[in-house]
This record gives C-alpha cells, sequence and structure tokens, in this order.
C-alpha cells in the first residue's frame, strides 16, 4: 500500500470510509477486468486497504475472499454490521451483482450510494486512467474540478451559463452539443464528452446500438437486457424496451406506475457522447433539482439568481421583499449529508434544501443539527405561495 493519500486511522468513521472507497474500486476493477488486464492488481491492492481497515483476523483477507464478499450485503462484514454503524442503507447495499451470461457486473447502488463515501486512498489512483475519477475522488474534488474550469477568469455570467448548459446538455449528438457551446460560449470542463457507455446501450438484431436519456436528468439510462432505468433511483421511471415490426429504432413502453413523463426516443450511439459518470453524478443530478426549483420559483413570479458568487450557495430567490438563500443537498445517504453538513456548514443565513425525492431526510437532518435551517422543496414552494398570494390581496386593495 504505497503512495498512501493519508496514513491510516484508528477514526472508525474513517476506516468506514476507506474501507467502502475500497470495496467500490475493487467491484469496479473486477467488473472490468476483461477490458483492463490491471484490474486484478487492483482488486488485490484494494484486499489490502479493507484487510488494513478490518483489522487483523477479520474481514476478508484474499481478493477472491472479497469479490465473494462484493456479491452479499456489505453489512455482512464486520467494520460495516457493527450496531453503532447507523447507515442502514449502507450496510444493505451489494455491490456486485449477475449480469446474466454468469458473469458479474456493478450493481446501481455502487453509482447511486456508495460513490458518496470515497476518500482518497493513494497517490497511484490518479495515474490510472481506466478508473473512474467517482472510484478515487471525492464529490467536492470532482465538483471543484470542472467549477474552475466553467468559471474561467472568475466570470458569474460565464460561470452560470456552462454551468447550466453542462445540466441541461449531459449527453446528446456529438455535432449537436458542440454547436450549443459555441452558440452559448459556454466552457466545458476536461474530458468532455465521451462514448456512451456500453451498460447503457440496447443492442438490435442488425446490430445496431440505441440509448435512452433520463426524463429527469437527461444521462443515458441503464438498460439491463430489456428493462431501462436512470442509474440514479430517485429518478424511478422503469421501461422496457423492444423491438417493434417495421419500426427503425427500438421503443420504450412505461412498465412502473410513477408520475407521468414523457418517454424518452431512442438515440444511436453512433456520433453520440456524454458527460463522465462523476460530473454526472456530482453535478447533473443535483443541478437538475436545482433547475426545476428554480423554475417552479419563478413561474411563483420569484426572482431567482443561480450560484451566485461563482457558488457561495445555490439559489438567491427574491419575492416581495423577501430573500431566500438555499444551498440544495442532494444526498442517496442521510449519514453522509449530517456528517458532511456537521464538517462544512453552509454559510450564514443560508438554508439546506432538500429536493422532493429527498424531503424524508429533513427530520433527521434537523434533529443531527439543530443550528442549522432545513427546509423542504415542498415547505418553500408553500412559503412562496403565501408571499405571492399576500401581494395579490395589496394589489387588490389599492384598486
Amino acid at each position: 500500500m504505497s503512495g498512501l493519500v493519508a496514513p491510516p486511522s484508528d477514526d472508525m468513521s474513517e476506516r468506514r470510509r476507506r474501507a467502502v472507497t475500497a470495496m467500490l474500486r475493487a467491484a469496479y476493477a473486477w467488473s472490468a477486468r476483461q477490458a483492463h488486464p490491471e484490474a486484478m492488481r487492483e482488486v488485490a491492492r484494494m484486499t489490502g486497504f479493507v484487510m488494513e481497515a478490518h483489522g487483523p483476523g477479520s474481514g476478508p483477507v484474499t481478493p477472491l475472499a472479497l469479490v465473494d464478499a462484493l456479491r452479499r450485503p456489505l453489512g455482512e462484514l464486520p467494520i460495516l454490521g457493527s450496531t453503532d454503524s447507523s447507515d442502514d442503507a449502507l450496510r444493505d447495499a451489494v455491490l456486485l451483482e449477475p449480469d446474466g451470461v454468469g458473469g458479474d457486473r456493478l450493481s446501481a447502488p455502487a453509482l447511486d450510494l456508495l460513490c458518496e463515501h470515497v476518500v482518497p486512498l493513494d497517490a497511484e489512483a490518479d495515474g490510472q486512467g481506466w478508473l473512474p475519477s467517482w472510484t478515487r475522488m471525492t464529490a467536492d474534488r470532482i465538483r471543484a474540478r470542472a467549477f474552475a474550469a466553467m468559471a474561467g477568469p472568475k466570470d458569474q455570467r460565464l460561470y452560470e451559463t456552462s454551468r447550466k448548459f453542462l445540466i441541461e446538455h449531459p449527453a446528446g449528438r456529438l455535432q449537436e452539443l458542440q454547436i450549443g457551446v459555441s452558440e452559448t460560449g459556454a466552457r466545458m470542463m476536461p474530458g468532455g464528452y465521451r462514448p456512451i457507455p456500453e451498460s447503457s446501450l440496447y443492442r438490435t438484431r442488425d446490430d445496431g446500438a440505441w440509448w435512452w436519456p433520463c426524463p429527469d436528468c437527461r444521462w443515458p439510462m441503464a438498460v439491463t437486457r430489456d428493462q431501462v432505468q436512470c442509474r440514479y433511483r430517485p429518478h424511478s421511471t422503469v421501461f422496457r424496451a423492444a423491438e417493434r415490426r417495421g419500426a427503425k429504432r427500438p421503443e420504450l413502453t412505461r412498465v412502473d406506475e410513477g408520475p407521468v413523463v414523457k418517454t424518452p426516443v431512442a438515440l444511436s450511439a453512433v456520433g453520440s457522447g456524454c458527460v463522465g459518470q462523476g460530473v454526472w453524478r456530482f453535478i447533473v443530478v443535483p443541478g437538475a433539482s436545482e433547475l426545476r426549483i428554480a423554475a417552479q420559483l419563478e413561474r411563483l413570479g420569484a426572482d431567482v439568481e443561480m450560484w451566485p458568487e461563482l457558488d457561495a450557495y445555490d439559489l438567491h430567490v427574491t419575492i416581495g421583499g423577501t430573500e431566500f438563500r438555499l444551498d440544495v443537498k442532494e444526498y442517496r445517504s442521510s449519514h453522509r449529508l449530517i456528517t458532511d453538513l456537521r464538517a462544512r456548514p453552509p454559510r450564514a443565513q443560508v438554508a439546506v434544501l432538500l429536493p422532493r425525492t429527498h424531503g424524508h431526510q429533513a427530520e433527521a437532518v434537523a434533529t443531527a443539527l439543530p443550528r442549522i435551517t432545513v427546509l423542504t422543496e415542498q415547505r418553500l414552494l408553500r412559503q412562496v405561495r403565501r408571499i405571492k398570494k399576500t401581494i395579490e390581496k395589496r394589489k387588490d386593495g389599492n384598486r
């Protein structure tokens, strides 16, 4: 384990994060071992980190034992199964699942949940280009690198334009994306657009490759045989894909009973691209909520400034002389959210805003951090509607 970023810690919370990061990297490496011969070396290295986190005589001690553990709930491992670990979702997560053809693939919780727990383990990881950023960098580092590229010479307007373009166009036809960048003047982060991931492709009988954008975040949805669904589980719409006789492209049929959404149309993978998974998970996903909430507030008559002072917080809302300064927090793990807020609380007069899919976390956050103001999207909209009604009554009384 040479080249450690930080020495092993006796703090149990830190040891758990190191173990989770190592297991996530091992799971990704195992699932990618056919394409990357060096992946087995990574599994072996990560076994060492898991052993270090557990301590002598506890946990898996060989690479294959670790892989076997990744096929079961993580809570079965001693370091995550102890009663003082409060993150039930983390304990229930399984990192490797059957791929349907006798192998293993990375499960949805890997991108959906565990990436929120990543910490840097070693300096060597940055030199391994085949390891995606979300397996080896913290969310803050991924965001910081992208935002620094978009801000340019600390230009608020350029920053807002670039970040909005990225969120609204995380995937698409490359030619159209290039035209959009040129027309808006948006700055793109390093890496730009990449080929559509193989796990998002639907193969037709004529060997065509197709993909569908998520109705919520517009990033390519995962394809599991004929089931199509966003990897981010709060974007919960589920479709079934099929080839129709005489149709030029495969089509989707909605199979769940959630809110009404427009069914996406299949796009050819040829000439298409998308941003990397780390940028999608930590910038596009929360950004889609930020833009949606801003649009709702503007329809209610509020003025909304996005990411003021180069992202000092997310939304500055003004209506009828009332101001709201809001920092949108969209974490799958409430335990991770509380830990991060405790370490880096929002600035004075800035409230934490939980999107509609995460309102259930409000009580836990408010109880753990009583000095931080916590709003849910629903509560914010109710307050703004009341203010709007008050303004309208005043106008009627002055007529």
